[in-house]
Formats: structure tokens, C-alpha cells, sequence
């Protein structure tokens, strides 16, 4: 378990230099695995500091893995030393894990030091990434021999993905879409559905800022909704896009209400399903800041089409188009009011109409 923990933040995050991830049993009894090995010379003062410490951030000098202390340093000296993450009391099947992570800025950074906001996202996502895993081993022994089957797969399975994270920037990138797939596994078996992910889903995940460990269930309550949906559009497959990774919360109204209403569009549905489509793709598209024409609109849809294809097909539903914006005023408000193959149609079918009128 340590082992598995240890080498998955390594292999996840190039800004972690140390790790010790420390298990405490019941019989009080503590091992330490780090990102170089087995530490087998435990400090004493190591028990206190577990029952003691607060999670937060704390300088080498500071934990018990150094026996050296800094004197003279200034108040922001002393801050800006602070780069080890200590998280506490994380629950595994027959201990407590405890981890000290050090972080530092990678890659082109010309910073030193990390910023308030960098450590604060990466407390959030380390102790989801980790009570995740442990869930996951915990709680499914079929997903886990996808990632281990015993000690010796695990560690042929971190070597793999060590070889496979080789390029500069990727690392953060494929260890997170590697996490999901354990989680879309589960329900792809659970729903007997195929569930398949967009490159702008897995780009959302970058920016995911809502705890880790919620993701599991707010995924699966995506699946059920976008399931009925697929069902009653003779459907085989879901597509996960960014809308898939916000909070229930304040979406499960407005999809519950939409695939209401899909039930009674009758001949409009499958122009509908193309509008949410387009729509879709537009508020991709905006959010990375281009223009919402039809080369970025095509660029971002799943799988991707030409700018091309997306006119010729609004040409040949500008009919169904112009009822559907009429029946549904507040939907679809990017490529409504920013989308200008869309506003010549909805302008031609209206000279249209008041001509036969």
C-alpha cells in the first residue's frame, strides 16, 4: 500500500522531491516508505509529531526527518522554507497513512517558491489523488488488478507509467486520465454502457478544483442522467465532456429537465441534439478564449467536423433550426447571439416565412 502511494505521487506530480509516507498500526507500530526506498532509521520524535501536527505545510527543519534547525531566519524566510505538505490520518484497511510531500516549482518556472493558491490546490488534490486510491484497492478488487496484482505488478505498472509520462508536461496529464479510467471502469461495468472520454474532458480535469474525493459520485450521477438520455435516443455510448465534471448540485435540475423535454420533441430531436452539440463545443471554445466561428466550434466537437459540414447541416435543418430557437428562447446562447452561421440562417428562414406569410 505505502509502496503504491508513494511511487503514484511521484509518478503523477514531477514538482513532488520527497516523500515519506508513514503508516502508523494499531499495535503503535510505524513504517516509513519513501520515494528512494524503505526508511528503516525512525526518528523518535516521529510518533508525537503524528498525534500532535496539524496538517498544513512546514519547513525540513521543522519535521522529524531532519535533526538540524535554522537560526536567524526571518519570518518570511521561514514561510518561503515551508515546502513540505504534511497530511494527516488518512484511513487505509489496517492502518493510518500520514505523508510528507515535498513540492517545488517545475518546469520552465522561474520561481523559487511556490505561491499560497499552488499549495492550497495541491493539499486538495494529493489527499484526494491518495483516499481515492485507497478506495479503490479498498473496495474493488476487480479495477485493482488493472493497476496491481500483488507487489511485483504494481511496481511493472509504475514503471510503465513512468515511461509513459517521459515527455515534459505530460506527467500531471496522464496520471490523472489514468486515475479516471479506474473510476470509468467501474461504471462502464455497473451500467453496461461504453463510456468514453473527450480531449476536452480530460483537459477540464486540469482546472477540476472540487475535492477528489467527490468525483466518484458526481461522475456516477452524470452517468445515470446522460443513460435515460441514451436509452430514448437508441443510444450505445456516452461521451463525457467538461459539463460532466461540474457539481450536481446546480446541474441536475436543468439535465433532469432538458431530457424531460426531450421526450416530446418528436421530429425536432435529433436537430436539438445537434444545437446542444454545437453549443457544447462553442462554450469549449470560448472558455480558451477563441472566436466562436465554425473552424473552433468544428475543432472542439466529438468526434471533430468542418467548418464545412457544420454549415451544410444548418442549412438543411434552418426549418427545424428557427422552431426550435423560437419554442426554446434561453437555449443554446452562444451560437445564438456569437455564431454567425447561425444568425444567417435564423435570418434567411424569417425572410422566408414573412414572404409566404
Amino acid at each position: 500500500m505505502q509502496e503504491l502511494v508513494v511511487n503514484f505521487i511521484s509518478s503523477a506530480l514531477p514538482q513532488a522531491h520527497q516523500i515519506y509516507c508513514v503508516a502508523q498500526y494499531a499495535n503503535n507500530a510505524i513504517q516509513v516508505q519513501t520515494n528512494t526506498g524503505e526508511y528503516n532509521d525512525i526518528p523518535k520524535s516521529l510518533p508525537s509529531f503524528l498525534a500532535k501536527g496539524n496538517t498544513g505545510w512546514y519547513a525540513i527543519n521543522e519535521t522529524p526527518f531532519s535533526s538540524s534547525k535554522q537560526i536567524g531566519q526571518t519570518s518570511l524566510e521561514m514561510e518561503l522554507d515551508r515546502d513540505f505538505l504534511f497530511l494527516k490520518n488518512i484511513s487505509a484497511d489496517n492502518c493510518l497513512l500520514y505523508l510528507f510531500v515535498q513540492l517545488k516549482p517545475f518546469g520552465l518556472s522561474k520561481e523559487k517558491y511556490l505561491l499560497s493558491d499552488q499549495k492550497k490546490q495541491f493539499e486538495i488534490s494529493i489527499k484526494g489523488f491518495v483516499t481515492q486510491l485507497i478506495a479503490i484497492i479498498s473496495n474493488d478488487r476487480l479495477v485493482l488488478k488493472n493497476i496491481a496484482k500483488g507487489g511485483a505488478i504494481a511496481r511493472n505498472e509504475i514503471l510503465d507509467t513512468k515511461r509513459q509520462l517521459s515527455q515534459l508536461g505530460q506527467n500531471f496529464e496522464l496520471a490523472i486520465t489514468r486515475f479516471i479510467k479506474l473510476i470509468i471502469n467501474k461504471l462502464q461495468d455497473k451500467y453496461g454502457i461504453v463510456i468514453r472520454l473527450s480531449s476536452e474532458f480530460i483537459d477540464g480535469l486540469k482546472d477540476y478544483s472540487e475535492p477528489f474525493e467527490d468525483l466518484e459520485v458526481n461522475l456516477e450521477n452524470h452517468v445515470q442522467i446522460e443513460l435515460n438520455l441514451a436509452l430514448i435516443q437508441g443510444e450505445t455510448e456516452i461521451l463525457l465532456t467538461p459539463l460532466h465534471l461540474t457539481s450536481l448540485s446546480s446541474h441536475t435540475a436543468r439535465v433532469t429537465h432538458q431530457s424531460e423535454e426531450k421526450n416530446h420533441l418528436g421530429r425536432l430531436a435529433k436537430t436539438h441534439k445537434l444545437l446542444d452539440r454545437y453549443e457544447a463545443a462553442a462554450e469549449i471554445a470560448q472558455q480558451k478564449g477563441l472566436s466562436i466561428i465554425g473552424k473552433h466550434i468544428g475543432n472542439h466537437c466529438t468526434p471533430p467536423v468542418s467548418n464545412a459540414s457544420i454549415t451544410d447541416a444548418l442549412n438543411k435543418q434552418a426549418k427545424k433550426v428557427y422552431e426550435l430557437f423560437d419554442k426554446y428562447p434561453k437555449n443554446w446562447a452562444i451560437i445564438r447571439s456569437e455564431f454567425k452561421s447561425v444568425a444567417n440562417i435564423i435570418e434567411k428562414e424569417s425572410i422566408r416565412r414573412q414572404e409566404i406569410a
